[in-house]
């Protein structure tokens, strides 16, 4: 309990009976009673120059003919509301002359104002009164200067003690029934009884929309729809006679004094001895009155209010009464916020912690007071520094307290980061200065820090990895560290070590427990291998330094170091990796250029040359191999289907070379061997266009007519210089078989007969590709000998006779026509050209009806001729034929 107001007596002793009080701002009015029974209005200014008295400034004596029982004074409209004997009157609060009476006849018991400002549908200030004549309620409103009945007046079951206004309803009391009478249809709902021990009823309309009323001690407050408005309600110390709100408190005249309570804490505040206070009414000043004193409850300093509630730790009522406190509006800011860090430190050391720590967001307390009051959170160059900022010493927390106050501070840090980094990203977004933001950073780097501690002390390893993994963490790397290795988080501690860039750290670290103990989670070279595939190309030098440890231990998974389809993979300096795959691991070379050819479409020509190269040195390997075990064998199997390994490299290779465009033969045909894998050596030779070499091959060594045949019909080109006389190249093999090692440097198998002539192929050809071979090279170049007998050529002459005798008559007929179109269009320009006319001076225009002249004209293909301008005019107008200028 506090001393919140003073009691002040400003009239002492007054000789006449006080029957009915009113206060409004600095004034306030006294209804009284001679013992002749004459009434009185006296009316006294309130003066507060040091010492607090009331000063009469006026006395109505006789101011009616019986005293006043109740008094309501509206100052909004300078006027106040007395009813005496039965009669409600309203007088002006300026000249206390007495306008109309409210209602005409006699008999009002009591009555109830509501005065409120209506917002919609637009603002108007509204006054009405319900006044009780005996078991009806009667409806008034104050219009130009007038109370005038805008209701049907309502009849009740029985005559009512008391009314109240509770929005747009009246809540009466009916013996010691309360029921809520809605105003515009009449209808009745039973609420509750006001109790055993009150024999009369106290209702108090609250500005809210409320109704305050009082059930023997009992507090109850409902709306206008009779639902209670509060959980929990006050207990008066004993029942009230009467109550008035006046913010933050509401007081209550009890039989015993007057008692103050806090109105939304429901706590006793002041308990003030009196005699025989039975009247209470407050405005601007709040005034009570026994049968012939008057007091004033003088509210104490709020500033000193606010210390005592503070020390009392009663700081709800301590934030409502600083804000009644009069002061700028940075002040009240402070005020308020000094407050609460005051409840946020008291209510952590009750070990309310959801609470505090709401409390600490709310004022936007600083992170690191917060988590001072934990032990082993805050850096220990912090402690001492915040050590004394506190009201009183923190609170050791310890065992099941410990943990959820750590649990209620991960909360507090997750909206407290989440502020911050808001605030991170408007300053990026519209700039705020690079102190703010290091400001900002330095706080984030403290809050995610103690948000991995919590993590560890409450061993949630899943939000120990979401943390570390976040790409924009600020953790504190020192910290972490000693965090994470005393809890044994060594895939944590690799995480926070990516996350901040140390990546040696990390590797480091993956190679010394690949080898270690399975429950570490860093076992073996997949943690190894997974983190070189995400450092990407700017970490080249560590991918390339590392991955030498995974290559020695396993070459094949090392592979997928340079291999995975991921971004950071693809974009890694695929030269600079290929030659550090030729120092280190020449196994993975062919299957390194496989993947980026094939898998990643790569044309760069370094890549297919040393793949062809690959896989030329492989297929040599296997050939002499198979040829080692198979000394004896006859005739050789086709290129690509040897058994095993070895068909299965010349088949790449074959195809290889067949397929790829970004190579250079010509490099690779001198590192094949003269005496074997003749097949690429033709495939190369007809890349770099020497088709006889090529043909050589295919027919003399070979001895692959089909293939020979399939060669130039794939090579084949009629528009091409080089490839137009392939089959002519064919038919020379045929029929002047070449020395091989003389004039090509090919060196026949052992066995292999020399080549010699073959007309019968030789005829076979021409009569087959005849279109595709030159027949007058053939006959004057005496590539056929001048003996061959003229039967064997029958075939081939007539094909070649017939060819060309169609050919020449496609080219009459052809001939024919275009003769024929040329004569039809020079036809068609006669018929253009033929017409002509004569324009005489009589000539005039078809439109306007005047002389041509020497005016621009046009004439339409019917004959008919106009002026230019209106031959264009009209046609503008009119869709038909278009004119012809001359």
């Amino acid at each position: 309990m506090h001393e919140a107001f003073e009691l002040i007596r400003l009239v002492d002793k007054l000789p006449l009976k006080i029957c009915a009080l009113a206060t409004w701002d600095d004034s306030f009015m006294l209804s009284t009673a001679n013992p002749k029974g004459d009434a009185h209005l006296l009316i006294y200014d309130i003066k507060d120059g040091g010492k607090c008295e009331a000063k009469l400034t006026r006395t109505l004596k006789k101011f009616t003919d019986k005293p006043i029982t109740q008094l309501a004074v509206v100052p909004e409209h300078k006027l106040f509301i007395a009813l005496s004997d039965g009669e409600l009157f309203c007088a002006d609060l300026d000249s206390y002359s007495i306008k109309k009476p409210i209602g005409r006849a006699k008999g009002a018991s009591f009555f109830a104002v509501d005065w409120q400002t209506i917002r919609v549908p637009w603002e108007r200030q509204e006054l009405r009164v319900c006044v009780v004549m005996k078991k009806k309620l009667n409806f008034y409103e104050y219009k130009r200067g007038e109370f005038v009945q805008y209701k049907n007046e309502l009849t009740l079951l029985d005559v009512p003690k008391a009314v109240a206004w509770v929005g747009k309803n009246i809540v009466a009391c009916i013996k010691k029934d309360l029921y809520l009478i809605n105003t515009d249809n009449g209808d009745i709902m039973e609420l509750f009884s006001i109790g055993i021990n009150r024999t009369e009823p106290c209702l108090l309309q609250l500005v809210r929309g409320e109704i305050l009323i009082l059930k023997d001690e009992l507090q109850v407050c409902v709306d206008q729809d009779g639902k209670p408005t509060q959980s929990t309600s006050i207990t008066w110390s004993e029942p009230p006679i009467s109550v008035e709100l006046v913010e933050p408190y509401i007081i209550g005249v009890l039989p015993r004094g007057v008692e103050v309570r806090a109105f939304e804490q429901k706590t006793v505040v002041q308990l003030i001895r009196t005699n025989d206070v039975k009247m209470l009414a407050s405005h601007k000043n709040t005034v009570v009155a026994e049968s012939n004193v008057v007091y004033k409850l003088e509210p104490k300093s709020y500033d000193s209010q606010v210390q005592d509630l503070v020390k009392s730790n009663n700081f709800e009522l301590a934030l409502q009464i600083a804000g009644l406190i009069q002061e700028a509006d940075e002040e009240k800011r402070r005020r308020r916020q000094d407050i609460i860090r005051k409840q946020a430190f008291y209510q952590f050391t009750q070990l309310e912690f959801e609470d505090s720590l709401k409390n600490f967001l709310i004022i936007q307390e600083e992170p690191a007071k917060v988590i001072g009051l934990y032990p082993s959170m805050l850096p220990s160059e912090l402690r001492s520094t915040y050590a004394s900022s506190y009201p009183s010493r923190p609170i050791t927390l310890t065992g099941k307290e410990l943990d959820d106050a750590t649990k209620h501070l991960q909360k507090y840090l997750t909206q407290l980061r989440y502020q911050e980094t808001q605030k991170l990203q408007k300053i990026a977004k519209e700039g705020g200065g690079e102190e703010a933001e290091s400001k900002i950073k330095k706080t984030l780097e403290l809050i995610d820090t103690t948000l991995l501690k919590c993590y560890s002390k409450t061993n949630n390893s899943t939000l120990i990895g979401s943390l570390v993994r976040l790409p924009d963490n600020h953790l504190n790397l020192a910290e972490c560290e000693k965090v994470l290795k005393s809890e044994n988080k060594y895939q944590e501690l690799v995480d926070l070590y990516q996350s901040k860039g140390q990546h040696e750290k990390a590797l480091k670290l993956l190679t010394d427990f690949s080898r270690g103990p399975t429950s570490s989670g860093l076992h073996g070279l997949e943690p190894t291998i997974t983190y070189l595939q995400n450092l990407g190309k700017d970490n080249l030098p560590l991918i390339l330094d590392y991955s030498k440890l995974v290559i020695k231990e396993n070459p094949k998974e090392a592979l997928r170091i340079f291999t995975e389809d991921s971004v950071e993979v693809e974009g890694l300096p695929r030269d600079k990796v290929l030659q550090h795959l030729q120092q280190n691991a020449s196994e993975l070379v062919l299957p390194y250029l496989e993947h980026v050819i094939r898998r990643w479409k790569d044309d760069t020509p370094l890549f297919h040359n040393t793949l062809l190269k690959q896989y030329t040195i492989q297929t040599k390997r296997f050939l002499d191999l198979y040829r080692k075990a198979n000394p004896r064998q006859g005739r050789r199997p086709k290129a690509g289907e040897e058994p095993d390994d070895t068909g299965m490299m010349r088949k790449k290779l074959l195809q290889f070379m067949e397929t790829s465009k970004y190579y250079y033969p010509e490099e690779h045909v001198s590192s094949l061997p003269r005496d074997d894998m003749f097949e690429e050596q033709a495939l190369l030779l007809s890349k770099i266009g020497h088709h006889d070499v090529a043909l050589a091959i295919y027919v003399h060594v070979l001895s692959d007519q089909t293939m020979a045949e399939e060669y130039c019909c794939k090579n084949y080109d009629a528009e091409k210089e080089k490839n137009k006389d392939v089959y002519l190249s064919l038919l020379k093999m045929y029929m002047s078989p070449p020395d091989l090692e003389k004039e090509y440097g090919i060196c026949l198998p052992n066995g292999s007969p020399r080549p010699t002539p073959n007309l019968k192929l030789a005829i076979q050809v021409l009569t087959t590709h005849h279109c595709k071979i030159d027949t007058i090279k053939v006959l004057q170049d005496g590539i056929m000998p001048s003996d061959t007998p003229l039967r064997d050529l029958k075939s081939f002459l007539a094909t070649v006779l017939e060819e060309v005798t169609v050919q020449r008559r496609k080219a009459q007929a052809l001939k024919g026509l275009l003769l024929a179109e040329h004569l039809q269009v020079q036809q068609q320009r006669m018929q253009v050209v033929s017409p002509h006319f004569t324009i005489q001076e009589t000539t005039t225009c078809a439109h306007c009806k005047k002389k041509l002249g020497t005016s621009a004209f046009a004439r339409y293909p019917d004959g008919v001729i106009a002026h230019y301008y209106c031959a264009k005019v009209n046609q503008q107008g009119q869709e038909g034929e278009k004119p012809v200028q001359l």
